[in-house]
């Protein structure tokens, strides 16, 4: 698994958890993933898309640079949480 697929599962989390996704499905229907694909993700065997993460960025605010690790800020807002390590 990349490390680009790590932060977005462990964004997917940050997201239930602040309320702006309510389940796997939600985020998955938001960024036109099937959800077996994203299992597939998890085990290892597939990987998010360039379309998927540009899906990301901009239905949920995502810093892209976050996403690829060069960045500590999560979101592009002032305030955002950190997340250095994922």
């Amino acid at each position: 698994m990349t490390k680009t697929d790590k932060r977005i599962l462990r964004l997917i989390d940050v997201l239930i958890f602040q309320n702006k996704a309510s389940r796997d499905a939600d985020f998955c229907r938001e960024i036109q993933l099937l959800p077996q694909t994203l299992s597939k993700i998890r085990k290892g065997t597939n990987h998010f898309t360039v379309t998927h993460i540009e899906n990301i960025i901009q239905k949920y605010n995502v810093n892209a640079n976050w996403i690829f690790g060069t960045d500590k800020k999560v979101f592009n807002m002032s305030g955002s949480i950190e997340i250095s390590e994922v």
